[in-house]
């Protein structure tokens, strides 16, 4: 298995000359395209990375290397990294709920190789265009359609995955069919002995959608820890928030991610008792 990156650091990539782009090459910036839902929009960045945008809001970071600029997209990697590393198997299968870019299942593949993933998204085109935009795995490694997150899951056998990634946005706030009492429990159903399902969830200042989002999550799993940025995790400002939960809690997989927390570029912090 690769060592997965530190990631309380972010791993500067080479700078690129603006005229000849290493992601989608030919690609017009700031130009508005066409997607199933909306538009979409490239804009590149002085680091040498792209950023699309999704109907104006920033919804993936593309970059030649396999580093996250999202940092809550850290949060997630940090999360699963430590889960891994306490498995007995590493030829885990995991499902993602909002395909996006898919540039967090590009990560994975890279940095966990016996790894499979199926990522999903509303969005037909935006998945066939990322394909074209950039060098994603290509199936079994990572296989992309177009389904809605709740349907994917229902549809699934009991047991049949390791590893569920919601990250799944209409706006910006998750969709409530994605974050309620139902789909939390068909994510507990289709879990393996001890997978983890993550989840990012939209915190502003009074959100009680995120409180109820976390509710159902712990009534379904038991065990779910909050990592995230302190003052979102104190509803002091508007950001994000990423849930690990499994059926136990997992001591290592805390501490672990105490010690991300600890080396992270902001101050973040891991709560047990988050709502």
């Amino acid at each position: 298995m690769a060592t997965p990156p530190d990631y309380g650091q972010r791993v500067a990539a080479p700078r690129r000359s603006p005229r000849a782009p290493a992601i989608a090459p030919g690609v017009p910036r700031g130009v508005p395209i066409a997607i199933s839902t909306g538009v979409a929009e490239l804009r590149d960045e002085a680091d040498g990375s792209v950023t699309v945008y999704v109907n104006g809001v920033p919804s993936s970071s593309m970059r030649p290397d396999l580093s996250l600029d999202f940092e809550y997209m850290r949060h997630e990697a940090a999360a699963i990294a430590a889960w891994d590393a306490g498995l007995e198997r590493h030829g885990w299968l995991a499902l993602h709920i909002g395909a996006g870019a898919c540039t967090l299942p590009r990560h994975l593949a890279a940095v966990h190789p016996e790894s499979r993933h199926i990522a999903v998204d509303v969005d037909t085109e935006l998945a066939e265009l990322a394909r074209r935009w950039w060098d994603l795995p290509r199936a079994p490694r990572l296989r992309v359609r177009a389904q809605d997150g709740l349907a994917a899951l229902a549809e699934r056998a009991d047991e049949s995955l390791d590893l569920i990634v919601r990250d799944a946005f209409a706006g910006d706030d998750v969709p409530p069919h994605l974050a309620d009492a139902a789909w939390w429990a068909h994510a507990a159903r289709v879990l393996r002995s001890g997978g983890m399902a993550v989840a990012n969830v939209a915190v502003t200042p009074s959100s009680p959608r995120a409180a109820a989002d976390i509710a159902s999550g712990r009534k379904a799993f038991g065990g779910v820890l909050a990592i995230g940025e302190q003052a979102v995790l104190k509803r002091k400002r508007r950001g994000n928030v990423v849930l690990a939960a499994t059926a136990k809690p997992n001591a290592e997989v805390t501490l672990a991610l105490r010690r991300y927390a600890a080396s992270a570029p902001l101050p973040t912090g891991v709560d047990q008792n988050w709502s």
